[in-house]
């Protein structure tokens, strides 16, 4: 931190103080700054290093110099793509920094956005110790850095309503009621009015919506943040509270979202598609999600924020799925990887595009599901043996396709321990299966940890693959490598 010292002055005697020697007080020091420099430039890898754990940030050349002479007004950041088109070149206050991503995969457009929201972000915060002139200077300082950057991505009306509702949500977070965790949320008008009750004005009096309300113990009760939520006007008051499924319906229409998203927040990405309105909740598992644009934005859990882009991700997956049989193929099988992924059920999702080769390289022969039915034990013909029981199973799905299953059946059968395997004709080959991983392969991957992944490089090398965690986490894997998380 950097203090300023002023010096009272007395004029016990009439003494006239040359205009020069009063100028060299009252200017700004000048010169080289390299320690607040080299602040900001830990800060900023610190900050990347938040939005983008895997990513690569070095240093190419280092001056770490401020010079002050020029307009107030200059830019002190560039960005350039680099020779592999892969990540970002950045030119910051002097110094010459690559961003490149962890894997070989270039950074999706709203990928390279949030480098240079973030580079922007930090900046206008440098820039506010020095200039007294700087426009929200003091409110800048108010707020959490990685709140002001998700701000200054989402660009909404009124947007110091959106780190003062954040700070609501991290408040509540922390708190019980009852003894129990808390989930709630808001939605952030757009406009002036309340475009499902434009009659209605906002009263006087009418208390901020921010973390002071997290103190009324009735505020935890009121909104639950999945079905209900607060309405907070342009101004950042608290208005009135929602069925948000009942609003979104009304004032966005009866049409599904435009993106895929979990299937208990449509509501509120559908409440967002038009209007600039932004929805911000604190799910019963404690994750604090962003809704704009009409999709899933943004998600707060482990201590760091996540940007989704859940569209770019999506085009990618189906891109990658190709043409199939079934048109819907890639979108059934990311909804139900999405809806998985919400409820915190560990999945495999593999689409092979040979499925001769991939039934022989990958399944075992009693997981493969045929046309054979499994008949008695001779040994014991009351009970079934563990391997013909498996086999028993088959007999649910057998000769069916992904288009006869329902979302929540095809839920299910992911939900097992192990990977549902399909072919690009909706054909499932295999569900609830230990694949198997061949002795190059598993050379290759040897230091990966953990079984789902390590069975998702192995198996991406027959089509892509989408795996999830249990902790949340949607992964997708193509050709043994990652392409890209939410």
């Amino acid at each position: 931190m950097i203090k300023t010292q002023t010096r009272s002055l007395r004029f016990d005697h009439a003494v006239e103080i040359p205009e020069q020697s009063l100028q060299a007080r009252t200017e700004r020091p000048s010169g080289p700054n390299s320690r607040v420099v080299g602040l900001y430039q830990t800060l900023l890898r610190k900050t990347l290093e938040h939005f983008f754990p895997n990513a690569i940030l070095e240093v190419q050349g280092d001056r770490s110099v401020i010079d002050w002479d020029g307009s107030p007004n200059e830019i002190h950041y560039r960005f350039t793509d680099d020779l592999d088109g892969v990540g970002l070149d950045i030119e910051w206050l002097g110094t010459h920094l690559s961003f490149r991503p962890e894997s070989p995969v270039p950074l999706l457009p709203l990928e390279r956005r949030m480098v240079e929201v973030v580079v922007q972000a930090l900046d206008r915060r440098f820039r506010g110790f020095y200039d007294q002139d700087f426009a929200d200077r003091m409110e800048r300082f108010q707020y959490l850095t990685e709140d002001l950057i998700i701000t200054d991505f989402l660009q909404p009306v009124s947007p110091y309503r959106v780190p003062a509702a954040l700070e609501a949500l991290r408040v509540a977070a922390l708190s019980t009621y009852e003894n129990r965790r808390l989930s709630t949320g808001a939605l952030l008008l757009g406009s002036d009015r309340d475009p499902a009750n434009p009659e209605r004005i906002n009263t006087q009096g009418a208390p901020r919506f921010n973390a002071r309300l997290t103190a009324i113990r009735g505020f935890h009760r009121l909104c639950d943040g999945v079905q209900t939520l607060f309405i907070v006007d342009a101004q950042g008051n608290l208005f009135r509270m929602a069925d948000i499924q009942h609003w979104a319906d009304q004032v966005q229409g009866a049409a599904p979202p435009d993106h895929p998203c979990p299937r208990q927040y449509q509501s509120h990405a559908k409440a967002t598609r038009q209007g600039g309105h932004v929805c911000l909740i604190l799910t019963p598992s404690q994750e604090i999600k962003v809704f704009a644009w009409g999709t899933m934005a943004f998600s707060l859990g482990d201590a760091r924020w996540r940007l989704l882009d859940i569209p770019s991700k999506f085009a990618s997956w189906r891109e990658a799925v190709g043409r199939a049989s079934p048109p819907d193929l890639a979108l059934w099988l990311f909804q139900a990887a999405l809806n998985l992924s919400e409820a915190r059920a560990g999945a495999l999702l593999v689409v092979v595009r040979d499925p001769a080769r991939s039934i022989r390289e990958l399944i075992a022969p009693d997981d493969r599901i045929t046309e054979e039915v499994a008949a008695d034990d001779p040994q014991d013909p009351e009970n079934l043996s563990p391997r013909l029981a498996k086999r028993a199973l088959h007999h649910a799905v057998r000769g069916a396709t992904l288009c006869d299953f329902e979302p929540a059946v095809l839920e299910s059968i992911a939900g097992l321990d192990g990977a549902v395997v399909v072919d690009t004709d909706g054909r499932l080959l295999t569900f609830g299966a230990i694949l198997r991983i061949a002795p190059d392969t598993l050379e290759l991957v040897r230091s990966v940890q953990g079984a789902r992944t390590l069975a998702a490089l192995a198996a991406s090398q027959h089509g892509p693959v989408l795996k999830v965690s249990e902790d949340g986490y949607l992964t997708m894997f193509l050709k043994g490598r990652r392409v890209w998380e939410l």
